[in-house]
């Protein structure tokens, strides 16, 4: 009797596994997204080699995570600094995809906060690079003292 409890249960487990990886409507798990992802990911990690980030994932996979867990995921940390309070922060500038507006972010503030070793929170910052200054170029035909050009 036990035997066909337990042997029922995995064919639910199995067939709700099968049912959640099959395709569906939802934003998150479209072919579209994914092809677009891929295609922001090959263009990020070919300019910077650094993996783009999905913003879902870094927001529900690394809170309760240790300092150690996170840069072996992450890497090292581009900021440290303490909280103000009992706690210190890490900052990164990481690509990162944002699934709502199904863009990639290639300059984004990452923050996690740690508290007793462990992390509480992670802010994101969803930001896209500076424009670079150029310096400007001389001009070859300037204005001669009554504002004429040659």
């Amino acid at each position: 009797m036990k035997y066909l409890i337990r042997l029922s249960w995995m064919l639910l487990v199995l067939v709700l596994f099968n049912f959640s990886c099959t395709k569906s409507n939802n934003p998150y798990r479209s072919d579209s997204n994914l092809q677009n992802l891929e295609m922001h990911s090959q263009v990020v990690e070919n300019a910077e080699k650094v993996p783009v980030l999905r913003k879902l994932n870094l927001q529900t996979l690394t809170i309760g995570k240790n300092r150690i867990e996170i840069e072996e995921l992450i890497g090292p940390p581009e900021g440290k600094s303490l909280d103000g309070g009992n706690g210190f922060l890490w900052d990164y500038r990481r690509p990162v995809y944002d699934e709502a507006t199904n863009k990639v972010y290639g300059w984004s503030l990452i923050s996690f906060k740690f508290l007793k070793g462990l992390c509480s929170s992670v802010n994101i910052r969803l930001e896209t690079p500076p424009l670079q200054l150029t310096t400007p170029q001389p001009e070859e035909n300037v204005a001669d003292n009554n504002g004429e050009s040659p």
